[in-house]
């Protein structure tokens, strides 16, 4: 895999029954140097942070000093009448409606007081609990109720709730500014570089996160410490394994749907079995914990352009065989339309997406994002062996398929098309089953 996508280094760490396993580290953190990769190389695990926050929002409820269903207005109280239906549950799952302001990503330098006076200006994007919308507003308000109830920062709290109780070694933020041309930050300790590959060479790149978006990302960790964290997971010594349920349950929506996340965790299944974690920059980082089985695995990488496909692929190894890979799926009335979608789903992995099979608006916004990845895909799966049609849905506007993609014996991923009337791609995504 490394070889094949360019990857100069990574970490993987499995963690079962509440004992490490294995730490397994390839490669280099650094190409300039060529220092190698250790179980106490430093990687910036980007949006994996929310592993923390996360921890970090539970611990407080299993205290009893919030509340997820506690409007935020009981710890905010001069938050806009807008608001007074938001609950701190809204917040960690993506749901609230605040909008962002792309001055979140910008100014370095704004307190997080700062950005919640702003982000009290502005009108709701949409209806609470609407939908379930990847944001940072909802993070930069989550750290202000935290801030608000504890009366201590953000990073403070997890260094002194999580890090230290767990011996932590590499953990940190590098409180990155940028002063014109010149960008100033702390020295993170055996620090891998992030690498995207680009034209046939490595290119260096590090994302710049502001001190008030902490709680989104920015952290840099290695693979020993997520590791005793997935230990503490699994002994309960931080979180219970109710509390650590309640943090995995996938929030609901106002039409009873499951939204994608839920207490800043990402929510979704694995042959079957729900699983929970969160990966960041591509896969900088990716944590994936299924609990029923008391299994985590834990994958670190320094190329940024990987999708997060590595945990799960690894976590399928180690869990028992998927019957629904047999199952004949639905009558196909369209073997062409399938034949094309089969198309795009290998294009993708294989970077030979084919333009004239989307929708006119997708094709100018999505296309791009997709083919900014590369070829991900190539040795991240094994090769598309079959495509199962599960779904099939003409009536409305847009039209929906699904299918059960199943790669080599037993991997398999539910990719899902919506279709305009003429049978073009608006939108496609994939989820683990």
């Amino acid at each position: 895999m490394m070889e094949k996508n360019h990857v100069p280094g990574a970490a993987v760490a499995i963690v079962r029954q509440g004992k490490v396993e294995r730490i397994t580290t390839y490669g280099v953190a650094d190409l300039e140097s060529e220092a190698k990769v250790g179980p106490e190389t430093a990687f910036q695990i980007a949006s994996a942070t929310k592993l923390f926050t996360g921890t970090l929002v539970m611990l407080l409820v299993q205290e009893g000093k919030i509340g997820l269903d506690d409007p935020i207005s009981k710890y905010l109280p001069d938050a806009p009448e807008a608001w007074k239906v938001i609950t701190v549950r809204h917040l960690a799952a993506h749901a609230s409606g605040l909008k962002d302001d792309p001055e979140d990503q910008n100014d370095a330098a704004a307190s997080v007081a700062a950005r919640y006076e702003a982000a009290k200006k502005g009108p709701l994007a949409y209806t609470p609990g609407e939908r379930s919308e990847y944001a940072l507003t909802d993070f930069v308000v989550l750290t202000h109720v935290l801030e608000t109830v504890t009366g201590e920062r953000f990073e403070e709290l997890l260094k002194r709730r999580i890090f230290q109780p767990l011996g932590f070694s590499c953990t940190r933020f590098e409180h990155a500014v940028q002063d014109g041309p010149v960008r100033v930050a702390d020295v993170i300790p055996r620090r891998a570089t992030i690498y995207r590959f680009e034209n046939g060479k490595h290119e260096r790149l590090w994302f710049l996160y502001p001190v008030h978006t902490y709680a989104a990302g920015g952290m840099f960790s290695c693979v020993k410490d997520l590791a005793r964290w997935a230990v503490a997971m699994d002994e309960g010594t931080l979180l219970t394994r109710e509390t650590q349920a309640s943090a995995a349950t996938a929030f609901k929506l106002n039409d009873g749907r499951a939204g994608e996340f839920g207490v800043a965790f990402g929510v979704s299944r694995l042959r079957g079995h729900a699983t929970f974690g969160h990966s960041g920059g591509g896969a900088l980082a990716d944590v994936l914990r299924i609990p029923d089985q008391e299994l985590s695995v834990i994958v670190l990488t320094n190329e940024q352009r990987l999708l997060p496909l590595l945990a799960p692929n690894i976590a399928s190894l180690y869990m028992p065989p998927w019957p629904a890979v047999s199952e004949p799926g639905i009558p196909d009335a369209d073997p062409a339309l399938t034949a094309t979608h089969r198309g795009v789903v290998e294009g993708l992995m294989q970077g030979t997406l084919d333009p004239a099979v989307f929708a006119l608006l997708t094709k100018e916004l999505l296309l791009p994002v997709l083919r900014s990845f590369g070829t991900p895909g190539n040795a991240l799966l094994p090769p598309l062996r079959k495509l199962v049609l599960l779904e099939d849905h003409k009536a409305g506007e847009p039209g929906k398929r699904v299918y059960r993609a199943i790669y080599g014996k037993d991997t398999s991923l539910r990719w899902t098309f919506g279709l305009d009337a003429e049978g073009k791609i608006l939108d496609l995504n994939y989820e683990w089953e």
